[in-house]
């Protein structure tokens, strides 16, 4: 059982940190394509210019953007149009190249597409004087400014379950529901598309009873302080209705005070005080957004260690 939760959490963190674009190559990779070449054969026409244009975007995790890259590549397209000055003269752009530039970071990818193409204008040997070179235009890449992150606050309440076991020998475990009260951290970046991270500070009630052929022999109240760090993705359904889930690793104290009952101790007896562990775990939640404050989900944390300390939640939240 406990190398079934170890693997399952081995899944859970590869996915939630690895599964997504996170290769780091160092370097920047480029990629050019000639959309067209175009080759005239009567001498009514000089190359004046030659004109490129740009468009970048930044993704994290995959995510981000603002559009897809043919509408990256539609905005580099337009950038070079309008730096040809096509408008109200007998001009053409020939020989199209298009240049796809690609830098991987650790969590990031920067993708920044350059289109050039070469001028001409068009005119009549016998009656016009032939067009004069103009200065080229070339695309200087200026890093857009990082857009500010956007931090929520909220406070999230709910109740806490565990599920019953037995040995099969006569021991069984039962455990009541508890609850849990926490505050609550969202981050996000207004042109990073559905990506946000955040954290918690989160408070939660156990408790446990034992049993040895259906004799009480001893329970448990815990006291849990935890704190996760947590990614995940927010997918709008309705303008006011969205889709989220998020998961991470989560660092964490018990406090846990145990009293046994036996023929000497009928009303119990607390052994050694309270007892204290450090928690190493991870969790995973999903739910559900109802316009900008309201959260309702449901999670679980998988526990790292010698006990089972395996529970759920679910949980009611509130954004200011």
């Amino acid at each position: 059982m406990k190398l079934i939760k170890k693997v399952g959490l081995l899944i859970l963190l590869t996915v939630v940190f690895a599964s997504c674009r996170t290769s780091y190559r160092g370097l920047t990779t480029n990629e050019n394509h000639h959309q067209t070449q175009v080759v005239l054969s009567e001498n009514n026409y000089r190359i004046v210019k030659y004109v490129e244009g740009d468009a970048s975007a930044r993704y994290v995790f995959s995510f981000g953007g603002n559009g897809s890259e043919r509408g990256l590549l539609a905005r580099a397209r337009e950038n070079m149009l309008r730096n040809a000055g096509l408008i109200g003269t007998s001009r053409a752009v020939i020989n199209e190249t298009v240049e796809r530039r690609v830098k991987d970071g650790f969590f990031t990818t920067e993708v920044r597409y350059i289109v050039s193409a070469y001028v001409i204008e068009f005119f009549n040997p016998e009656t016009d004087t032939p067009p004069e070179p103009e200065e080229s235009t070339y695309a200087e890449y200026i890093e857009e400014p990082r857009t500010p992150t956007v931090v929520t606050q909220g406070v999230t309440a709910g109740v806490t379950l565990q599920a019953d076991e037995d040995d099969g020998y006569g021991q069984i475990s039962i455990h009541k529901p508890g609850f849990h009260l926490g505050y609550k951290l969202e981050f996000n970046k207004p042109d990073i598309k559905y990506l946000y991270w955040g954290t918690q500070l989160n408070f939660a009630y156990l408790n446990e009873k034992y049993y040895n052929s259906n004799i009480l022999r001893g329970s448990e109240h815990t006291l849990v302080v935890e704190i996760p760090f947590l990614v995940g993705v927010k997918i709008p359904i309705t303008e006011n209705f969205k889709w989220y889930i998020n998961g991470g690793p989560s660092i964490g104290l018990f406090v846990n005070d145990y009293t046994s009952y036996s023929a000497e101790y009928p009303q119990g007896r607390m052994n050694n005080g309270l007892d204290t562990e450090p928690s190493v775990g991870a969790e995973l939640y999903s739910g559900f957004q109802l316009g900008k404050h309201w959260q309702l989900n449901a999670g679980h944390r998988w526990h790292i260690g010698l006990y089972e300390y395996d529970y759920s939640k679910i949980s009611l939240s509130y954004l200011f």
